[in-house]
């Protein structure tokens, strides 16, 4: 019991690991079933279970990735600087109002910063738009990995 609630924690975690792109979550997911394998001594499961979480691990780690290659390419806009300039704007937002107040903090930071974002605020909504719709594709792997798992092997 302390070994499947060990191995759900770790599967858990990957599945969390699945909304960042650059963590790997689903071969976390995947490693933590076989070391599950390994520890609790199953030899022999369904072999459409195997094709089925390779398929799955293929799917969110390769095919997201050139998903989003093919998604990003024709915008002059990184999709790092997407990122980073949606959270560093929102962050910037509250610092400004902490430190000036709610309706004068708002104020001047889009004054300043503001205006260097509207050209690009298409371009960045857009992109992240995808980097989501990407995102979700890979948790619900995660999702479906966990339920077959827990099905199949942990017998939950």
């Amino acid at each position: 019991m302390i070994v499947q609630s060990g191995i759900l924690l770790v599967m858990f975690i990957g599945q969390l690991c699945t909304l960042a792109p650059n963590f790997y979550g689903t071969i976390i997911i995947l490693a933590s079933a076989c070391l599950y394998a390994l520890l609790a001594g199953v030899s022999t499961y369904p072999l459409w279970v195997l094709i089925t979480l390779g398929a799955l691990v293929f799917v969110a780690e390769i095919g997201t990735r050139g998903l989003r290659r093919y998604l990003t390419r024709n915008y002059n806009v990184s999709k790092t600087y997407s990122v980073n300039t949606t959270v560093c704007n929102l962050a910037g937002i509250i610092v400004a109002d902490a430190l000036l107040g709610s309706i004068i903090g708002l104020t001047v930071w889009e004054l300043v910063v503001g205006k260097a974002l509207v050209p690009y605020l298409d371009s960045i909504s857009k992109i992240l738009v995808r980097l989501m719709i990407l995102a979700i594709i890979r948790f619900i792997c995660g999702v479906i990995m966990i339920t077959i798992i827990c099905k199949y092997l942990l017998y939950i």
